[in-house]
């Protein structure tokens, strides 16, 4: 084994020992606790609420809005609210290994901040007063690390020994968030890579998923893991898992949090751990100075996201932060603010119960792309959202867009355009190796020639058209063009880990199962993808669970994914994140009064 192998791995080490150095002994799991997680498919409800008190349990629990409420009228303190998600986070990070980064004295001497103003002003600094907000870590916040998931970024900034640099840089949108009044307080983990659809890094290997710990938890805002914590105490190895932005959610230690996008990467995340997120149109909010793979690619670049425990919460953030005018500090922002009016009348197209109002809604539904029919149990998903919008008096219509095969590889062109040669210079800095599964797709090749990169510039400019001629269509029968359309997120209600249903560009039909290598980074993402190129707004939310009784899957084993969260994606145009929101709460209620 080489010196430099040796190095890498001494240093993910010690970077899993100096975060979890930091969480307070009277927090610290004991060994039979660790043991026990070990045994359990679903650590999240009452497995996790047993390490929390009542106080603790009734705070984790509360919708975020009603939190912030609370907070903003005195009932709780910021520092009170503070500490139950830090200990939460605390307790899930054991369990699971979530966080690259704790940031609870940070967060402790924000809150005690925040109090005093309270106390000082008889006003609240923000909007978001006291709301602990969780970040992906490709987020700057000073006096933090971000490692993105790469050894060779450890101790620096990107990867660059600039002391002027390293630990000093915040975000755009982290000065906004602290502005609004929220509360940072930790950094959730991260693909190796963003581009793979788990949360698998050299820092701390595969995560799964917190509701059922056989199946992955998605990426590359995810989340799980494959190992307990009593591993490393007894004896240190060389790898840990993770738990990302919405397995963390789903364990409750954070109740809302900042992702990012490329192919689906706060979506698939929400869908695999029964939350929700909005995926906005690109520069809705503020990417300065966010850390990101190939960042030099900006034909279809990522969109910073939110991700949350409820409708609610994410729209409440989103709002929030487009509400500081994000356009003076970053060019590339879009001047467009909030557009309040536009989120009320589409809520008011539906009744308290969901039902339709005098103007009902007219939603598309795509069943498949028609290369990977969906499993059992998202279909079923689909197959209730359906019958639940018919019975309340909404329009459904059948969505025949143009083939979405071919956004996919338009997309995974760009995707791959500089040849990996941005991640192989990233993974050099240490000498760490891709994970195994990214090792074929994700190996150096010549980058794309100018003529090409062209050329495919000008393809997904067609393809954007085309879709657009196509959703104008839909109001040619009725005079009512479709609102938004249901489809979605990922071919299956999460996947056994390594395992992918959808190659996104090949010729199967069948959802069965590919081993271990991908065949490219459109693997198991063309249903999101889709999205980004055509750069529309989406937003996912919790739908069923998938049912060993109900759901028959052919070859597939029932017991794997008894329980696994179904979510599924509802999808609006450009620039229409106001009534996407709404439009998801409206589905949201209507599925809630009909159960």
């Amino acid at each position: 084994m080489s010196g430099k192998l040796q190095t890498w791995q001494a240093m993910a080490r010690t970077k899993v020992a100096e975060v979890h150095s930091k969480i307070p002994k009277e927090w610290k799991l004991s060994v039979a606790d660790l043991q026990k997680a070990r045994t359990q498919r679903n650590l999240t409800g009452p497995f996790i609420e047993q390490f929390l008190n009542d106080d603790e349990k009734e705070v984790v629990r509360m919708n975020t809005v009603s939190l912030v409420d609370k907070i903003h009228c005195g009932h709780y303190t910021a520092v009170d609210v503070t500490r139950a998600y830090c200990k939460t986070a605390a307790i899930a990070h054991q369990l699971n290994n979530c966080l690259h980064e704790i940031m609870f004295d940070f967060a402790k001497h924000t809150a005690k901040a925040l109090d005093q103003h309270y106390a000082d002003n008889g006003q609240v600094k923000g909007p978001l007063h006291g709301l602990p907000v969780s970040l992906k870590d490709q987020f700057h916040v000073s006096g933090h690390d971000t490692t993105m998931g790469y050894v060779g970024w450890i101790g620096t900034y990107e990867g660059k020994p600039d002391p002027s640099k390293v630990r000093r840089v915040d975000s755009q949108v982290v000065k906004e968030l602290l502005s609004l009044g929220a509360v940072l307080f930790c950094k959730t983990s991260v693909s190796q890579t963003l581009l793979y659809g788990e949360t698998i890094n050299n820092i701390i290997d595969t995560t799964l998923n917190p509701v059922n710990q056989l199946l992955s938890c998605g990426g590359s805002s995810g989340g799980g893991s494959s190992k307990s914590l009593i591993a490393w105490i007894t004896e240190p190895p060389l790898l840990m898992r993770s738990l990302g932005e919405a397995a963390l959610q789903a364990l409750r230690g954070s109740s809302v949090g900042l992702g990012t996008d490329t192919g689906g990467s706060v979506r698939i995340p929400a869908a695999f751990c029964g939350t929700y997120s909005i995926k906005p149109t690109h520069n809705r909010i503020s990417y300065r100075d966010v850390a990101n793979t190939n960042p030099g690619q900006d034909v279809y670049p990522s969109s910073v996201g939110v991700m949350g425990t409820s409708i609610d919460a994410v729209t409440l953030v989103l709002a929030s932060l487009i509400s500081t005018c994000p356009w003076n500090q970053d060019p590339n922002v879009v001047r467009m603010p909030w557009n309040k009016e536009a989120e009320i009348a589409t809520l008011a197209r539906a009744n308290a119960d969901g039902s339709a109002g005098l103007m009902p809604l007219k939603i598309g539904i795509y069943w498949t792309d028609g290369v990977v029919t969906p499993h059992p149990p998202v279909h079923r998903g689909l197959l209730i959202v359906y019958d639940v919008l018919k019975a309340l008096g909404h329009k459904v219509v059948e969505w025949i867009p143009p083939p979405h095969t071919r956004a996919t590889s338009i997309h995974t062109a760009f995707l791959k355009a500089d040849g990996y040669c941005d991640i192989h210079k990233q993974l050099g800095l240490s000498g760490e190796p891709l994970m195994p599964r990214l090792r074929t797709p994700l190996q150096r090749r010549d980058p794309m020639p100018l003529l090409d990169y062209q050329y495919w510039t000008m393809e997904g400019k067609a393809y954007s058209e085309a879709y657009s001629d196509y959703w104008n269509s839909t109001g040619e029968d009725d005079g009512q063009i479709v609102d938004a359309v249901l489809m979605p997120v990922a071919p299956h209600a999460a996947v056994t880990p390594g395992k992918f249903y959808h190659t996104g560009e090949g010729a199967s039909v069948t959802s069965q199962p590919k081993e271990t290598q991908l065949s490219d980074v459109s693997d198991a993402v063309a249903y999101t993808q889709i999205v980004n190129l055509l750069d529309y707004s989406a937003a996912v939310l919790p739908v069923t669970r998938a049912d060993k009784l109900v759901d028959k899957y052919g070859r597939d084993n029932p017991d794997t994914y008894d329980g696994a969260p179904v979510g599924l994606q509802l999808v609006a145009r450009k620039w229409e994140e106001e009534k996407v929101c709404a439009i998801a709460k409206i589905v949201d209620t209507a599925l809630k009064s009909q159960r």
